[in-house]
């Protein structure tokens, strides 16, 4: 559990496990999904989508002191597959690179409250997201469904932290009017390679979310090269 003010406000991100955290999560659901956006009637539009996978999902919420402001759920894989392969097209077969030894691990439904969008606490969970795939599940590839920019290309930000488009931009028919979509895959050898060879900017931007790991000397999980 770590704190940032990415908002002028001490944010606290923990790890859910609690019937009092899960609420949290359906009432920023709500909130973001429902009333902000209307892409979708209720959150009970959910069950036969997102929370099958809750089995195998692990929760973040970001707190300003009691308000949960921001979530993002954390997927490793299992016999369900991850929630990319039955929502997106993929131009790249994920049974290959399980058959080599892969630990997949998917983030999913990244939401902030609107009056703190833009403010980075996104990049909070994302972050705690990330050093929890690698310490705690070992995960040597991230996947995640990501909104493309405004020309349906993926987007920079990614990118500039090794991920790489494995579909075509496509719309997410589980919510109304939402924007393309662009599922990206990076290998966590290849993040760790940007953050010390990459460009100023990348080694900055990794710098943020490796800054609790000892990337310098650690040795991240790997495959063969014919499996990357």
């Amino acid at each position: 559990m770590n704190s940032a003010r990415p908002t002028g406000k001490e944010i606290t991100v923990r790890e859910i496990n609690t019937e009092a955290g899960m609420r949290d999560v359906i009432t920023l659901r709500d909130r973001v999904y429902v009333d902000d956006q209307g892409r979708l009637n209720s959150v009970d539009d959910t069950k036969e989508t997102f929370d099958k996978y809750d089995q195998y999902g692990t929760y973040f919420v970001a707190y300003s002191d009691a308000t949960p402001i921001g979530a993002v759920k954390i997927i490793r894989d299992s016999e369900l597959g991850l929630p990319c392969e039955s929502t997106a097209k993929l131009t790249v077969d994920l049974n290959d690179y399980r058959a080599k030894g892969a630990r997949l691990v998917e983030f999913g439904h990244l939401v902030s409250a609107p009056e703190v969008r833009s403010q980075g606490v996104g990049m909070q969970l994302m972050r705690h997201g990330l050093i929890f795939s690698i310490t705690m599940l070992k995960a040597t590839h991230i996947l995640g469904d990501f909104f493309a920019d405004a020309n349906g290309n993926f987007q920079h930000f990614y990118t500039q932290t090794g991920f790489e488009p494995i579909c075509e931009p496509y719309q997410d028919v589980r919510f109304a009017g939402s924007p393309l979509s662009v599922v990206g895959m990076v290998a966590i050898e290849t993040a760790f390679k940007l953050w010390r060879e990459g460009s100023e900017s990348q080694r900055k931007l990794l710098q943020f979310f490796f800054a609790e790991l000892d990337t310098r000397r650690a040795s991240p999980p790997t495959l063969s090269a014919d499996a990357r």
